[in-house]
């Protein structure tokens, strides 16, 4: 634990559901919202202890919306991660919906060291927003982009291509409004619609799963054609290397000293512990997590359970997948040196399979996905699994 660990911590209140979201979620103005906050800290409290106060190396405050969080709010999380972690973190990012932030709250965030916003802008076109059941305007994108601006922030906006009735048009719109608004960062994300119950459900009241198949398989045969979306993420490679981003992970796009350090911990397979109701941990080689499901979650916090281990997880397989997402790709040779060389030959013989078909350049000692790879990067994933 010299080298510290990234820090994950789960907000899942929204003002709505988002009807193509699969993340752990429930109402802010849910019965159970204190209870929940009350287990965070002591989850919090716990791990702290059981890792020896570890050096925090980069927070993420991730959901739901943790910018819906009140200013006291905020500042007992804060008061429970320092208690229970050293906070030197290099970079602090908050995931926020662009309608929620005001001054209040961005400033009891900033208290507690934010370096980052990473705005869920997803498009600028109203009928993209209707599409994807999102309650923000376009303009409050723009808006909340100057306020993190102000504030000396770092920005990141998420963008979601490929929803219902989208065309390559719309698209290349989309993309140019978030050049011109010169973020530090951009994330590009193909809508895909899980269309089997999570574990989520419990916490919306209403219609529960039924309501949101219907709507995922209604949008599903409005999306458009597996062509097109090849189609709009070429779009994305080349309209944002115009507008000087670099490709350095496959839906990932930053200006240069601008990457998100946080989720280059994941990608490099780095420890980070996650607190929270979904929350997923990787530390010494294990990945576990928590209950999506808020009672759930509560009632483990509060009895001092364990999380969940994965039992089916194949670090090997895991490091080799999540490496080739980077521009960096693959270094084989320290590979070798980490998990032994017969994974080692099993990643490359793996690796020559696809090789005739230019999904990947393996040269030396490195391995890495191509422009087509990267297009069909689960063709490769696939031939890695054990």
């Amino acid at each position: 634990m010299t080298r510290g660990i990234g820090l994950y911590v789960h907000i899942p209140f929204c003002a709505s559901r988002c009807p193509y979201c699969d993340f752990a979620t429930a109402p802010a103005t849910t019965v159970l919202r204190s209870r929940y906050l009350e287990a965070l800290g002591r989850e919090i409290a716990r791990e702290g202890a059981l890792l020896g106060r570890p050096r925090a190396r980069t927070l993420f405050f991730g959901g739901g919306t943790p910018s819906l969080l009140e200013p006291a709010e905020i500042e007992m999380l804060g008061d429970a991660l320092r208690r229970a972690f050293v906070l030197r973190p290099r970079e602090v990012t908050l995931e926020a919906n662009p309608a929620t932030l005001d001054r209040a709250r961005l400033e009891a965030w900033l208290a507690l060291g934010l370096t980052r916003l990473s705005l869920g802008a997803q498009s600028f076109d109203p009928r993209g927003l209707r599409a994807l059941g999102r309650t923000h305007q376009p303009e409050d994108s723009a808006a909340a982009v100057a306020v993190a601006r102000d504030a000396g922030l770092d920005t990141n906006l998420d963008l979601i291509f490929g929803w219902p009735g989208q065309d390559i048009a719309a698209w290349e719109a989309d993309l140019q409004m978030a050049a011109v608004l010169n973020p530090d960062h951009i994330s590009c994300y193909p809508l895909e619609l899980r269309l089997d119950p999570e574990g989520s459900i419990p916490n919306w009241p209403g219609g529960g799963w039924p309501v949101l198949e219907r709507w995922r398989r209604a949008a599903a045969e409005a999306q458009p054609d597996d062509a097109s979306i090849a189609r709009m993420y070429r779009v994305a490679e080349r309209a944002l290397d115009r507008a000087g981003y670099r490709h350095y992970e496959i839906a990932n796009w930053a200006r240069p000293g601008k990457r998100s350090l946080h989720n280059l911990g994941y990608w490099r397979d780095r420890d980070w512990l996650g607190v929270g109701a979904g929350a997923h941990t990787h530390l010494a080689g294990a990945r576990s997590a928590n209950p999506a499901d808020l009672r759930a979650y509560i009632s483990r916090a509060e009895s001092g359970s364990e999380r969940v281990v994965d039992a089916e997880a194949d670090p090997p397989s895991e490091a080799a997948m999540l490496a080739l997402r980077l521009d960096s790709g693959l270094d084989l040779e320290r590979y070798a040196a980490r998990f032994g060389d017969t994974a080692a030959t099993r990643v490359r013989s793996a690796l020559r399979e696809v090789e005739p078909a230019h999904l990947v350049e393996v040269k030396g000692r490195h391995a890495r996905l191509t422009a087509r790879g990267r297009l069909l990067a689960s063709e490769v994933f696939v031939r890695l699994l054990p």
